[in-house]
């Protein structure tokens, strides 16, 4: 997975974008568009690390499986009789074909070519007609050294992370300092794991970091969505190399009106510790590279970014309600709350297809991005975060092909 020593940031470009946010340079046009970037990104920021794939609430059964395909890489998940979630590269090893489109609930993983078929553990368990008709077996294939590549997978909360390099830390140390900022406010025992409400996906014209960077901020929200008006209590919270975000505190009355939770009398449960002091905590970590964790006083979201390509994306998610909140009286309350998140959704969407669209003339006219000092520290800090991995990754990639000779 090694990459050349030309670097895709100028010397120049990171030293401006390293300065305070109000006065640093963002990233130039051509890191939102250059196949060169994109493909730094799939491999140093997206193989290299542990990065958010699906929710375990997707595959609540043994036999459920669900292909994915992130930056460049094929996968699939795949729930075993044991209980556990693994990952597969979705390749077949016979001829490259993959073996699981879609999601669907299954006995064995049989790849659709030539029918090469695998248990629900990976292992090559059948090769039918390989020496000729009803010759199922041939001497010249050792079925133990023939199973789907496996790839890391450990499971945080509803979230499935992948590391494809195997080379990152155990996913719960590696998380430690966003779990400990979230039990510092919420308590995620209080809620049901894939419990409906924002729910689906969605599909842009745009490179994955506008979609993140246009979420990481509360800069934009009276002048693009009717619903939102700028908080005044409103903190960045810097995770270092783990995460970047911003939380913000309202009264119980106004988180109500804000999330439009209440209908005809009827409202969704909040935390209870919430519900007992009056005073709401909303909390938006947005996990490095690509996963978001939008935590508030009824409900955790848990968003996954997944770019398809240098200029499109999608976006996934799941609510995971209070669980009193979960039973049927309060159906009419999930959906009113997936509505209203899908019309904010789409009230984002021309304007970062836009701003995608104008990354090529950017970058024709070197012009740079400005930073909010208020607003948009998480959002500096992504970048930064995203430019130091490539530099430092591209560095050890090269001493690796070139060993000093002490």
């Amino acid at each position: 997975m090694q990459l050349s020593g030309i670097p895709v940031l100028t010397i120049q470009e990171a030293q401006a974008l390293n300065a305070p946010p109000e006065t640093a340079l963002g990233l130039p046009g051509r890191a939102y568009f250059a196949k060169d970037f994109y493909e730094a990104e799939r491999r140093n920021v997206f193989a290299a690390g542990w990065m958010g794939v699906g929710f375990a609430s997707d595959l609540k059964e043994s036999g459920a499986t669900k292909a994915i395909s992130i930056a460049g890489w094929e996968l699939v998940l795949v729930r075993g009789q044991d209980g556990l979630v693994r990952c597969f590269h979705n390749i077949c090893r016979h001829r490259g074909m993959k073996v699981i489109e879609g999601s669907c609930t299954v006995k064995n993983l049989r790849c659709p070519y030539h029918s090469w078929t695998y248990s629900l553990e990976g292992k090559l368990i059948a090769t039918p007609a390989i020496s000729g008709v009803r010759q199922n077996e041939s001497p010249g294939i050792d079925k133990d050294g023939l199973g789907l590549v496996p790839v890391r997978c450990e499971q945080w909360f509803d979230v499935l992370f992948v590391n494809i390099d195997g080379d990152a830390i155990p996913l719960k140390e590696h998380l430690r300092p966003a779990i400990n900022r979230i039990d510092r406010s919420f308590d995620l025992s209080e809620v049901q794991q894939g419990s409906g409400g924002r729910s689906g996906k969605f599909a842009y014209a745009a490179n994955w970091k506008v979609i993140l960077e246009g979420s990481i901020e509360d800069y934009h929200l009276p002048f693009v969505h009717r619903a939102f008006d700028h908080s005044t209590d409103y903190l960045t919270e810097d995770g270092g190399s783990v995460y970047a975000g911003f939380s913000s505190r309202r009264t119980v009355e106004e988180a109500i009106r804000r999330y439009e939770t209440e209908n005809k009398g009827l409202q969704l449960p909040m935390m209870p510790k919430m519900l007992k002091s009056g005073v709401t905590e909303s909390l938006a970590l947005f996990v490095f590279p690509n996963t978001v964790l939008s935590c508030g006083p009824y409900a955790i979201s848990t968003s996954i970014i997944v770019p398809t390509g240098p200029e499109s994306s999608e976006y996934i998610s799941t609510t995971n309600f209070v669980k009193e909140g979960t039973g049927d009286d309060y159906a009419q309350l999930r959906q009113k709350n997936a509505d209203y998140w899908v019309e904010v959704f789409g009230e984002d969407e021309p304007i970062w297809e836009t701003v995608q669209a104008l990354s090529h003339q950017r970058e024709e006219l070197g012009l740079a991005t400005r930073f909010s000092p208020h607003w948009e520290k998480g959002l500096h800090l992504f970048q930064r975060y995203l430019a130091d991995k490539l530099e430092s990754r591209r560095v050890r990639d090269i001493e690796a092909i070139e060993p000093s000779d002490a």
